[in-house]
């Protein structure tokens, strides 16, 4: 805008002279005059600013241009007459710019390229009042009036067509968040045929035989909320997300085979088709609910968790089992001591030296720690089974402590 006004005071063709300027003042019609001029050619400047509009922004290239013609002429017309009339818009002007805005937007016109057919308009009015003022020979301080009155107006006409197509994006956004939470809803819980999977994932551009992973986290987990939602934010380069409500959690799929990276708590289920999805959910509430138990943070799957799930399930059986290989040891300090050394020994893969380094204690004296387990409770710790049946029990007294 900045660059019209300058050209117009460089041009030669444009002359100040004081005795012109005395009489043109003195015309209240002077005004009038090069607005009536210019209005004259509102149909080919329309034209003009369609023609490179649809030429230089490509989200003018899909629509009409007669449509595109007959609304840009409207609302040149409303700018030279509150123009000519050295008037504000009026409510229904704004209203008129407003709906321009919102037509655009539902149009699939960008705001970008709204603003820059914008700019190519007042450049082309601009131009014609220029050159109207200088047909009319009429003095410089009454054209540059008009050209700061005409810089008012269009302030105030872009926040309204702004304002009208930010309305409608916040519009479509969130009915499509709507229709992407109904999708993830109906997956999750086998709600969809076979037909409806088809078409539903053609419009969102996946592929039913495609991987794609369920996740959950708590409502009342702000961190992992916080991240699920920046997955959200347009251009990230994270998979693609459709979230939904689900008894005041957040649940939903991912698209690929990748992990969630967060600050809070969230359960993924395996990999697996759109169809088989409800299987992956039910796999992600078990990790967050095992997560959850175990006071752990980040994303949980099952190469984390491994058999942590089963043990938070089967709770009669981890009591069975810290009956049977904890309880011999008592309740006391060293039985703590005992329990710890063995669990940080199968850890170890049942390997006394790294065992030793872990607790930073001597060789000798986990040697001793584990002779007495296997003492007490009769269990040989280096027979496979054996391991596995103490590491349950030690994995669920740890979220089941005995009375």
């Amino acid at each position: 805008m900045a660059a019209a006004v300058c050209w117009f005071f460089q041009s030669p063709a444009v002359t100040s002279n004081p005795m012109t300027d005395f009489r043109e003042a003195a015309k209240p019609t002077a005004r009038r005059r090069v607005l009536t001029r210019v209005q004259e050619h509102a149909p080919e400047l329309g034209d003009r600013i369609v023609a490179r509009a649809r030429a230089e922004m490509p989200g003018y290239m899909a629509l009409s241009g007669a449509e595109i013609a007959r609304m840009t002429v409207a609302i040149v017309d409303r700018l030279l007459a509150a123009l000519r009339d050295a008037r504000a818009l009026t409510a229904a002007d704004l209203a008129a710019l407003r709906e321009f805005g919102e037509v655009r937007a539902r149009q699939g016109v960008s705001l970008s390229d709204v603003q820059n057919g914008w700019r190519i308009a007042i450049r082309e009015i601009l131009d014609d009042l220029t050159a109207s003022a200088r047909t009319a020979r009429i003095a410089d301080r009454i054209l540059l009036a008009l050209i700061n009155d005409l810089l008012d107006i269009v302030d105030q006409a872009t926040q309204a067509f702004s304002g009208g197509h930010r309305d409608v994006e916040i519009e479509l956004a969130r009915h499509d968040q709507q229709l992407r939470a109904e999708f993830a809803r109906g997956l999750l819980l086998g709600g969809l045929g076979p037909g409806d999977i088809r078409i539903q994932a053609q419009r969102y551009g996946l592929d039913p035989e495609g991987e794609f992973r369920a996740f959950r986290a708590r409502g009342d987990d702000p961190l992992a909320t916080a991240d699920l939602r920046g997955l959200l934010r347009p251009g990230i380069t994270s998979p693609r997300i459709f979230p939904t409500a689900m008894d005041g959690d957040t649940a939903g799929f991912v698209c690929g085979t990748g992990t969630i990276e967060t600050a809070g708590t969230i359960g993924l289920g395996p990999a697996t088709r759109l169809a088989d999805l409800p299987r992956s959910f039910r796999m992600a509430s078990r990790m967050l609910a095992t997560a959850h138990r175990y006071a752990l943070t980040g994303s949980a799957d099952l190469d984390r968790l491994g058999l942590l799930p089963a043990i938070v399930a089967d709770i009669d059986l981890g009591d069975e089992l810290a009956r049977r290989y904890l309880d011999p040891l008592g309740t006391g300090e060293q039985a703590g001591i005992v329990i710890d050394t063995v669990e940080h020994y199968l850890n170890a893969g049942l390997r006394i030296e790294a065992t030793a380094e872990r607790l930073i204690v001597h060789q000798n004296t986990v040697r001793y720690r584990l002779a007495r387990f296997e003492e007490l409770t009769g269990t040989d710790l280096r027979a496979p089974y054996s391991a596995m049946r103490v590491w349950w029990a030690i994995r669920h007294r740890k979220v089941n402590p005995a009375d």
